[in-house]
């Protein structure tokens, strides 16, 4: 999904996120702690009014199949001919689904100010270094993810309403969906609504170049910083940026 979309994905799905949120990132997952707010730091959010859909697949390993009122089920199929529903089979451990539907991303509106106001907290003695920030979310009306648990995945789903429409998606929902059969999935969230799927974070950073052979002794640049060195040794070599996940791990 990062690659993708150069968002981390939210986790669990349904998890709410908001800006200014604080956490921390570990094997690309954020755990929130608190907000800016809490921290004393007020921040104006730049709106997004353009809703876009979202949408990826596993390459190569996500097959999609619509079945109209009326056509014959694919065999072996729960699904009756007059029923409406989408079948997907993914083929491959860990293979996505994604779709989300009326997408907007609201961002905070000045990260130089924010970044600034960290470094001053960091300096202060008021900051742990290893904490991240949501500075932008992207927001969904409705969204669905599935997520396989081996080779061999698959689910039916059924649509109970909506069902005279020309073409289904799988993250509508005025279909409502229910589950006529599936098996071996991880994740499964059919057309829920309100969710923030993705986000990006951002946090301080270090400019600081170590040779190779500290990191194959386990230590990294950020390693050196402290407030005092942040202060003063260091002082031009900490800034505030975003962040991947290799940079928190």
């Amino acid at each position: 999904m990062k690659k993708k979309f150069g968002y981390y994905a939210t986790w669990n799905p349904g998890v709410p996120l908001k800006l200014g949120d604080i956490g921390t990132l570990n094997n690309n997952v954020f755990t929130r702690l608190a907000g800016l707010s809490d921290r004393g730091i007020d921040f104006e959010v730049r709106t997004d009014d353009t809703k876009t859909p979202l949408e990826h697949s596993s390459q190569g390993s996500v097959s999609v199949t619509t079945k109209l009122s009326g056509t014959v089920a694919p065999q072996g199929s729960s699904l009756a001919n007059l029923d409406v529903g989408i079948i997907a089979e993914l083929s491959k451990e860990n293979s996505t689904l994604f779709k989300a539907n009326n997408t907007t991303s609201p961002s905070i509106k000045d990260n130089i100010k924010l970044g600034e106001q960290i470094l001053n907290l960091y300096r202060e003695g008021k900051w742990n270094k290893n904490w991240v920030i949501i500075t932008e979310l992207v927001e969904a009306e409705t969204v669905t993810v599935i997520i396989s648990n081996n080779s061999n995945s698959k689910i039916e789903l059924k649509a109970n309403a909506n069902i005279e429409a020309p073409t289904i998606d799988i993250a509508d929902a005025d279909f409502k969906f229910s589950t006529q059969f599936s098996k071996e999935l991880e994740t499964k969230i059919i057309s829920a609504e309100e969710l923030t799927p993705l986000f990006k974070v951002m946090g301080m950073k270090t400019r600081i170049f170590l040779p190779p052979i500290f990191k194959t002794q386990k230590v990294m640049a950020f390693d050196l910083v402290t407030p005092e060195s942040a202060t003063n040794k260091y002082k031009d070599e900490i800034y505030f940026g975003y962040i991947s996940g290799e940079e928190r791990e």
